[in-house]
């Protein structure tokens, strides 16, 4: 996943720590690679069937998967903007342009190119239009917009396998884990 700085400055010029990043990271790259293969995954019991995740060939196709997913989510939310980023070893949101950045070129660059990485620097954007109240990187609001958008774009089943990682890990995920209207939720 993205790799986002450790601290945030909050309204007041005061650093937020992002104290639950490693777990957010380690909980979304267990669901990742349940994603990687889709089909059906045993879940305490229950056999869940999960979608394989997108994986991306192109910036632009990244471009038209994120115009879609907002569009999904509200058609008056205006989508983040999505730039390739140099080097291979992170991806990050600029919050203050609504910019994702995104390595595409080499081989190195395969990792970014899923679907998880895509929804997870959504989520950033989505977190940073969802409160005028700087949270962590990785905070409660960036969790519940993470939860969100994998329910949009995955469908129930998948939301319950990230929203169960985060809960294992000790996670904390904001209450209101549906910031927008239903509308587009599978």
């Amino acid at each position: 996943m993205a790799r986002q700085d450790s601290c945030m400055a909050n309204s007041a010029g005061a650093r937020v720590i992002d104290v639950q990043r490693s777990k957010v990271y380690a909980a979304e790259e267990q669901f990742s690679s349940l994603m990687n293969r889709g089909g059906a995954v045993e879940f305490f019991g229950s056999l869940l069937d999960i979608p394989a995740q997108k994986r991306f060939a192109s910036l632009e196709s990244i471009k038209t998967y994120v115009q879609v997913l907002f569009t999904q989510i509200d058609s008056h939310l205006i989508p983040p903007h999505v730039r390739e980023r140099r080097g291979c070893s992170k991806a990050h949101y600029e919050s203050e342009n609504s910019v994702i950045a995104i390595p595409v070129a080499g081989p190195s660059a395969r990792w970014a190119l899923r679907e998880a990485v895509i929804l997870h620097e959504c989520a950033h954007h989505l977190a940073s239009k969802f409160t005028s109240v700087p949270d962590a990187a990785h905070g409660p609001i960036f969790t519940a917009c993470m939860l969100y958008l994998v329910q949009v774009a995955l469908g129930d089943q998948a939301r319950l396998l990230l929203s169960a990682g985060y809960l294992e890990l000790g996670v904390q995920v904001g209450e209101l884990q549906t910031p927008f209207g239903t509308e587009g939720t599978t």
